[in-house]
């Protein structure tokens, strides 16, 4: 028996409809045909955070890889909508703009640690700077530094105040950046002068010294008579009797303290072993009262004659003279022209247990607890420690 043809026709009909059904539904749950409008809103949320974030500047490698995943994402996403309605498949976008997302999540994580590091990182900068300008400060309470070196002081800490106020700013690179010019700056600055203090820690320079300052005790013991040590990065003058120390008087010596005196007008105070020849009273010194040195001795002249012979003075320079043990100290610096300045209430004390005759040795130093041995035994520590 036949089955009518309208009847295969609507059957047929029937199940193309149904097969477009199941190919809707099908494409309606798999997401084939969903456009991922919220995949692609988180992702925007995510890179626009990450761009507005210390991603822009501390991670912009990681922010460029995101933003271009974003962007094929959408092209794909384009490509897609132009297909054909059963052609299409947006489940591929999703993919790339979720993983558009974790990248910009990921530029965002890395420019906050980036930022946190290089915050630490010009925070330690600063406070090395801070260190060595101490060490700069405590050079220049004992020494007075040429002028090329004070403009260049000068400038570091203008540096530091500067980096300083970067770093409260956020301004991290920059600040940063200060502080290592102002570190440079310091280290043009105390370069010379350190070299110049080394001999107060050099082991035969010290040597010379201690023997010098044996050769006063064990004179002041055989003669029984008072004698005077100055020890000149102590800023002290101890007072012996009989080789044994009586009375110390806080001192101030030359502004030029690093220095040992070579000529007139260095601002330096003489080393060597020296006695009083006159004692001045009030009204007999520019400095309330003086005991004056027996400066230039013999050593003193055969020094310098060896300076002018190296040429390490000027042509034309003079000796120098007139060094005194005075008062109008107690300034808390180092000021004098080369001589050694105490209070007028220490000279009072001193002036009378001295005599014509009293022996008087001035050293750098004993080579410990003194301005300069101090400070190059910090600077040695620190660059033990890697620091600058």
């Amino acid at each position: 028996m036949m089955v009518p043809r309208s009847r295969w026709t609507r059957a047929l009909a029937g199940l193309c409809l149904l097969g477009v059904l199941l190919f809707a539904v099908e494409m309606r749950t798999s997401g084939r045909a969903r456009s991922p409008v919220a995949a692609r809103a988180s992702a925007v949320a995510a890179f626009e955070a990450a761009s507005r974030g210390p991603a822009a500047r501390w991670a912009p490698g990681a922010l460029h890889e995101a933003d271009a995943a974003f962007r094929d994402a959408l092209f794909e996403w384009s490509r897609q909508e132009n297909r054909l309605l059963p052609l299409r498949d947006f489940r591929p976008v999703a993919g790339q703009l979720a993983g558009a997302e974790a990248l910009a999540r990921e530029a965002g994580r890395l420019g906050d640690e980036r930022r946190a590091k290089g915050r630490v990182a010009a925070a330690e900068a600063v406070k090395e700077a801070r260190a060595v300008e101490a060490r700069a400060v405590a050079l220049v309470a004992v020494t007075a530094l040429p002028h090329a070196q004070r403009a260049r002081l000068q400038r570091a800490r203008l540096l530091l105040l500067e980096a300083e106020a970067l770093l409260r700013e956020g301004e991290i690179v920059a600040a940063r950046e200060r502080a290592g010019l102002s570190q440079a700056e310091l280290g043009e600055a105390l370069s010379p002068a350190l070299e110049a203090a080394e001999r107060y820690t050099s082991r035969k320079q010290v040597a010379t010294w201690r023997s010098w300052i044996d050769e006063t005790r064990a004179w002041s013991r055989s003669t029984g008579r008072p004698a005077i040590l100055v020890l000149k990065e102590k800023n002290a003058l101890v007072l012996l009797s009989k080789g044994a120390p009586v009375r110390t008087y806080d001192a101030e010596v030359g502004s030029n303290a690093l220095e040992v005196k070579q000529r007139q007008g260095d601002r330096a105070t003489p080393e060597g072993r020296y006695f009083i020849v006159g004692k001045k009273d009030r009204g007999q010194s520019r400095y309330y009262r003086a005991l004056l040195l027996d400066y230039p001795n013999d050593a003193d002249r055969r020094r310098f004659a060896a300076a002018q012979r190296r040429e390490e003075i000027p042509p034309g320079a003079r000796i120098g003279g007139l060094i005194e043990i005075h008062g109008d100290g107690g300034r808390g610096q180092n000021w004098t022209e080369g001589c050694v300045a105490l209070s007028n209430r220490d000279l009072d004390d001193l002036y009378p247990r001295v005599s014509v005759g009293t022996r008087v040795t001035i050293v750098g130093g004993d080579g410990r607890d003194g301005a300069f041995s101090d400070l190059l035994a910090q600077v040695g520590a620190e660059r033990g420690n890697g620091k600058p």
